[in-house]
């Protein structure tokens, strides 16, 4: 069952959506429907733990992992504020004896058309069986779909038996499509919200790091609909930005966003105009939960690079070759969600970090 109830946006922005010319809810003589926060999201979680792990992914100027760092080349900063670092371990996949980091590629038939869901299927199927099906980390292949998510019951480095299913399998693809205006963009967010929530209980589960990598154009933002949302509406959106910024980090799920962009069909970096961290209700949108927003919060990115699924494909996965897992001493909690941006130090030039954006503390029950 979906932990998220459904999205009732207000009957207004649809009507104003298909209607540029309303300006008043006497006009479109509809009132506004609230939203209800998502249960796993309200104030009666559990308040955090007294220390986080994060993992941290440190780069050359040509995106490939840096190995061989010690602790003291790192800082946490919590809020601008030196954290007191607890733990620090270097996991290098090709020698160390932890859990291997397992790579989840995620088919998004919700969002995508037939034509586009082909063309990634024939892109992955290229990545399954480069090098003799060899792959350097354990790897499923799943689908978000209109019967539901999708997910096999185990991971594999074997290419070719992987790519022998997926040629078997069904994507079922959704039968509302951009055809079915603003409702149906609503629908389609819905969906993908609740799939992703089920990803991350089901993974949550599982030992050790997983690189989620969704392939699609990401799910409707709704972002003409933000000027008339209101505060119970907010309040829903910010309760799902906590939740999903919190759990992903506690499933230890770095999500990716691989998008086959097409020149002209829509613009891939729109996103880029809601990254910033939303810290109170009122800051909240709809497009804050956009898949890339929460891609690049997680510490994953956002890979834009025309039809060459492969090839983001294997860009994502060069993650999984090494990285660095810190543990801080987490903030105290207050008596609401406080948000607590993370930045880490780093005394190497050159480098590029990537890791979890920041956390909510949560109050007690």
């Amino acid at each position: 069952m979906a932990i998220f109830p459904r999205i009732h946006v207000l009957a207004f922005a649809a009507a104003a959506l298909a209607c540029p010319g309303a300006h008043s809810f006497a006009q479109t003589g509809v009132s506004p429907v609230p939203l209800q926060p998502p249960p796993a999201a309200n104030a009666a979680a559990p308040a955090l733990p007294g220390a986080i792990s994060i993992d941290v992914t440190v780069t050359d100027k040509s995106g490939h992992p840096i190995g061989g760092l010690q602790q003291g080349d790192f800082s946490v900063f919590d809020n601008d504020q030196p954290a007191e670092v607890l733990g620090f371990q270097a996991i290098d996949s090709s020698h160390s004896a932890a859990e291997p980091v397992r790579v989840l590629i995620l088919i998004d038939t919700i969002n995508n058309s037939i034509d586009t869901v082909s063309r990634e299927r024939e892109q992955i199927d290229e990545f399954l069986r480069q090098k003799d099906g060899e792959l350097s980390s354990p790897t499923a292949v799943g689908f978000l779909a209109d019967r539901g998510l999708t997910l096999p019951a185990a991971f594999t480095q074997d290419g070719k038996a992987l790519d022998d299913n997926l040629r078997n399998s069904q994507s079922g693809l959704r039968a509302i499509g951009r055809a079915a205006g603003f409702w149906g963009a609503t629908e389609r967010l819905q969906q993908s919200l609740n799939e992703l929530d089920q990803l991350v209980r089901e993974q949550s589960s599982r030992p050790g790091r997983k690189l989620v990598l969704i392939i699609g154009s990401g799910w409707p933002m709704l972002a003409g609909s933000s000027i008339y949302t209101d505060t119970k509406q907010r309040t829903w959106i910010f309760d799902a930005i906590v939740h999903f910024t919190n759990r992903l980090r506690e499933a230890n799920i770095t999500l990716y966003c691989l998008d086959p962009f097409n020149l002209g069909r829509t613009n891939p970096f729109f996103y880029q105009g809601y990254r910033k961290a939303v810290t109170k209700i009122s800051q909240a949108q709809y497009p804050n939960l956009s898949v890339q927003v929460l891609a690049e919060h997680s510490g994953g990115s956002v890979i834009v690079n025309g039809n060459d699924i492969r090839d983001e494909i294997n860009t994502a996965v060069r993650d999984a070759g090494g990285y660095y897992e810190i543990r801080f001493k987490a903030a105290r909690a207050g008596d609401k969600a406080e948000y607590h941006a993370l930045r880490i130090g780093l005394g190497k030039p050159g480098l590029t970090v990537r890791t979890t954006a920041g956390y909510y503390t949560m109050p007690g029950p």
